[in-house]
């Protein structure tokens, strides 16, 4: 316990950009930087990130470049022995390159738990095996070899990675430097935290593990070794850490998902005139959304897109009807994929815009339905009560069966929102027009399904979620 009047010394290790956003775009280090009794140091490895901390305007809370987090400290920091260790370290791994290291545990151990997603991603074609690596999701065979099914060699190549006499320089002397009381690692299926765990088990440095996605328990490969605590979004996260990962449900703390706090917040959501000015749409016009994926996951959309921009055109869905397509944040090619359809005001094509979590907010609240393929913004629309018509077929494109989408509700973390009730599938376009139709025809219809769908996935779903997460962390650095 910190004493009183004394500072707490936090470091909160943020790998990759979707952790970065759940922390940096919520309260959440705005709330730990109001308290005044918590010194946070926000480590990530875009230097961008440091104008972002640096607008919470806390002297308390500094950034710093995970990549270099100190002063360069060379090889023989921390002595002779630590050296020699660290020399030992990188030998054996070029030694054993081939068997041991973060891809083959990833591989092993999601072949071992016969998660859906993994035989799906062993059954792809090598490029597109290359293309889900960079991902951070290893499904070539080769990574298993030898006996890819024996559980004992995993458990032995798992220690021999997660030793704890692994170290990197760096990592040590910030840990020094800043003396931390916790450290705070979100994406704990990440090789970057891996140091940063090591160097608090020699130090006796408590961790909190946040896992931030709701697939990554069944997607990401095994835990980081050396987590005390950790927080989840949801019931069902809790309960799959305690089935494949182990861990025990008093060591889990489920807070909800903080980046669905803005569901919840009063004057976030536009008003619909505001909403439908931006649009360019009249105030009273219905309209159906398009929430796009990426251009890798989503080949399929253009053609659907031009199906229902169709159907509107005919007259099918209402005369006082639009569609609004919403492409992925990421999708740089999407003006070559949607913009020759744009045709205000039957169809609206918005460009790619990162961020602007209100503005999604608003435009869940006020569609009519979504449309979509299998992703988290399916559990966005039914954070609103929004219906949503899930996508099941591949659009005009003629696709591999180890390629489909429909093959996407198979997996783990994803069957269970199908399970739900919660939305309707459409395996073609006939299926597809009728289920928009249903649903604009009743918004009430699959009602109980969203309510099942929320409390497995999304409770507590009252925008506090947030505030759970800064008290977790408070708690865990020793105050009140």
């Amino acid at each position: 316990m910190v004493q009183a009047g004394s500072r707490a010394r936090v470091a909160m290790v943020l790998p990759n950009s979707m952790v970065i956003r759940n922390t940096l775009e919520t309260t959440v280090l705005a709330q730990l930087a109001g308290r005044g009794d918590l010194e946070i140091a926000v480590l990530t490895p875009y230097p961008a990130n440091a104008e972002a901390v640096a607008k919470l305007g806390s002297p308390l809370v500094s950034w710093a470049d995970l990549g270099r987090p100190t002063p360069d400290p060379g090889l023989a920091y921390g002595g002779p022995v630590a050296a020699a260790a660290r020399l030992a370290q990188r030998l054996t791994a070029r030694l054993l390159r081939p068997w041991v290291g973060f891809p083959q545990l990833v591989y092993r151990f999601n072949r071992l738990r016969g998660f859906a997603g993994h035989r799906q991603k062993e059954a792809l074609p090598p490029e597109d095996r290359a293309r889900e690596a960079q991902a951070g999701n290893f499904a070539d065979p080769a990574l298993g070899r030898p006996l890819p099914d024996s559980r004992a060699l995993f458990n032995l190549l798992y220690r021999l990675h997660y030793a704890r006499w692994y170290g990197e320089p760096m990592v040590e002397a910030f840990c020094d430097r800043f003396r931390p009381d916790l450290i705070v690692l979100h994406h704990l299926q990440n090789e970057m935290v891996r140091p940063w765990a090591n160097a608090a088990r020699r130090r006796g440095i408590p961790v909190l593990g946040v896992v931030g996605s709701w697939d990554q328990p069944t997607t990401k490969g095994p835990l980081v070794a050396g987590v005390d605590r950790f927080l989840v979004q949801s019931r069902r996260m809790r309960e799959e850490l305690a089935l494949y990962h182990g861990v025990p449900e008093e060591r889990v703390e489920v807070t909800g998902w903080p980046q669905m706090d803005v569901y919840r917040q009063s004057g976030v959501i536009a008003h619909r005139a505001e909403l439908t000015a931006e649009l360019g749409l009249p105030v009273d016009r219905r309209f159906i959304l398009l929430g796009a994926n990426s251009a890798r996951l989503g080949a399929h959309e253009p053609s659907i897109a031009a199906f229902l921009a169709e159907r509107l055109a005919a007259g099918d869905f209402g005369a006082d009807c639009s569609l609004v397509i919403r492409p992925h944040p990421k999708d740089g090619a999407w003006g070559q994929r949607f913009g020759h359809l744009h045709a205000p005001p039957l169809v609206v094509v918005l460009p790619a815009d990162l961020g602007r979590l209100h503005f999604l907010a608003s435009l869940l609240s006020h569609a009519a339905l979504l449309v979509a393929s299998s992703g988290s913004i399916c559990l966005d629309a039914m954070a609103l009560d929004t219906c949503a018509v899930n996508l099941a077929f591949d659009g005009d494109l003629s696709v591999p069966h180890a390629r489909k989408a429909s093959r996407w509700l198979e997996l783990d973390h994803y069957a269970p929102v199908v399970a739900s009730g919660g939305l309707r599938l459409a395996e073609g376009f006939p299926e597809l027009a009728q289920a928009v139709r249903a649903y604009l025809d009743d918004p009430s219809l699959d009602a109980e399904g969203r309510v099942r769908c929320r409390a497995e996935q999304l409770e507590p779903l009252d925008g506090q979620s947030s505030r759970r997460v800064a008290q977790a962390i408070a708690r865990m650095a020793g105050l009140s």
